[in-house]
């Protein structure tokens, strides 16, 4: 039942299970008053928070298991006992709130909580019974010199991490935390070498959750439908109707799904971490077509991003946070010779900040192609593959990947550059007849804690024009001859 991790298989846990359910059954009881009698599933779970056994835990559990009422006893025999601050995160505040609401249940079974316990002017237990809508609870532990030493517990959701700290957090449901808030929920722990990080959920497609699945220094459990059966927590009638139904592998036998498969919403994500690697490259030999693209930050945490692209590879030569419409436009038209020689288009997104620098360019130089995701594709077969040109062009540049293009590696680091394509998701719409595809929208994004692909974007551009070379039938005049003089931005007829 136990998987360990080879340097902590000298960690025993069934020698603990006895001693974990005689206390549940002395302190704690059911809704009908009976005492609580924990499985021995259960029993882990609760010691590894009751006695702090190891300081990283992973926990993979089947749908229903009753995993939430264990970490909740756990942490309420901890906190009333030590002097110490528990944090409980999930996604959403709501989720983290369910085991706040076990605890809450049970905080006056018996004397030994109930005498420790603050209650805020005008609580009963009735009230705290009956709501359940407590965020904080305090435990007077013991007295000291006159000052009350407090056992804590708090709740808060991944995104609200930033600010608060806890040398000990439950990340419960932590496969749906991504990976940006997962980092935010990791700062909580602070500069305490003591400290203590325990994450439960089920076996969703989440990449820090992976991790600490593969990571030796966390001590891991997986309690799937088998173990379920044999401790009598789901029937085989129950199993087999399961397994009928969608996600069964996640839900039920504690696996993770194959890098790269949709998740429970129905995304899946452009590339994998896997088809990345395979286009990075540190050969810098490009052919072919030569292509801009270009994504203007509007501020924040978000980059202008110039990405070059030839019929081989691509390239990022440029990454800032300077929102200056006048200044992105200016870098464009002065990149060396040798970057704009033979220009089959430029493409700068106009929404937003980019129509500055759309407007800028399209004034002084030709081959310039303003860029509107939203839009329709023009021709009639891409209206029937896809939403809109967002979609149309990262579906390209995902074919383009696949068949054999490369991402020069660079000089920044890899997950701010090209692994941002993995983030970038897509499903059939469903709601359209013909099942169109589409790409998760940025407000979306955003809201599941994904940063904008400012360097994806820029990529993506690139493909908004089919790889030729672009021809004028005239030279440029003017200014844009001086600019043709200058950089060879023009190529000849």
């Amino acid at each position: 039942m136990t998987e360990l991790s080879d340097k902590i298989k000298v960690i025993n846990l069934p020698d603990y299970r006895d001693e974990a359910r005689r206390i549940v059954k002395s302190y704690f009881k059911d809704g009908n008053g009976n005492p609580i009698i924990l499985t021995d599933g259960q029993c882990d779970i609760f010691n590894l928070i009751w006695k702090k056994i190891h300081p990283r835990v992973h926990i993979e559990s089947h749908t229903r298991y009753g995993k939430s009422l264990a970490v909740a006893l756990g942490i309420l025999m901890r906190v009333s006992t030590y002097a110490e601050k528990f944090s409980i995160v999930a996604g959403t505040k709501e989720q983290s709130a369910i085991i706040m609401s076990y605890i809450l249940d049970h905080i006056f079974d018996h004397s030994y909580f109930a005498s420790r316990f603050k209650m805020d002017k005008g609580e009963s237990e009735e009230s705290i019974r009956r709501y359940k809508n407590k965020s904080r609870i305090n435990f007077v532990v013991k007295r000291v010199k006159g000052k009350d030493l407090l056992g804590e517990v708090f709740i808060t959701n991944a995104k609200g991490a930033l600010g608060f700290g806890a040398p000990n957090v439950i990340l419960d449901e932590a496969a749906l935390v991504s990976e940006e808030e997962e980092a935010l929920v990791f700062r909580m722990l602070g500069d305490d070498i003591k400290n203590f990080y325990f994450k439960i959920s089920n076996s969703w497609d989440s990449e820090h959750f992976r991790k600490s699945a593969e990571d030796p220094n966390y001590i891991h459990l997986k309690m799937d439908w088998k173990l379920g059966l044999k401790e009598g927590r789901i029937s085989i009638d129950q199993v087999e109707e399961a397994r009928t139904k969608p996600f069964f592998r996640e839900l039920y036998e504690c696996k993770f799904p194959p890098r790269g498969e949709m998740d429970m919403k129905g995304w899946t994500p452009l590339l994998t971490k896997d088809e990345i690697d395979a286009a990075i490259t540190d050969d810098m030999v490009p052919f072919g077509v030569n292509k801009l693209g270009g994504d203007v930050a509007g501020g924040g945490k978000n980059f202008s991003v110039v990405v070059q692209r030839h019929t081989n590879v691509a390239s990022m030569i440029s990454k800032d946070n300077d929102s200056d419409t006048m200044n992105f436009a200016e870098k464009i038209l002065g990149f060396r010779h040798d970057r704009l020689a033979g220009m089959d288009g430029i493409f700068i997104d106009e929404v937003g900040e980019g129509k500055g620098a759309t407007d800028i360019l399209m004034r002084e130089i030709r081959g310039v192609f303003p860029f509107n995701g939203a839009e329709t594709p023009d021709m009639e077969d891409d209206q029937a593959k896809f939403v809109n040109i967002r979609a149309m062009c990262y579906w390209r540049a995902r074919q383009w990947i696949l068949n054999g293009g490369k991402l020069y590696r660079g000089e920044e680091p890899l997950e701010n550059t090209w692994y941002q394509l993995t983030k970038v998701k897509y499903q059939r719409s469903l709601e359209m007849r013909r099942g169109k595809l589409k790409i998760m929208s940025k407000e979306d994004m955003r809201k599941n804690g994904i940063p904008s692909p400012d360097v994806g974007d820029a990529l993506m551009m690139t493909f908004l024009t089919e790889d030729v070379h672009m021809s004028y039938e005239d030279e440029p005049k003017g200014r844009g001859k001086d600019l043709f003089d200058k950089y060879g931005l023009f190529p000849r007829v």
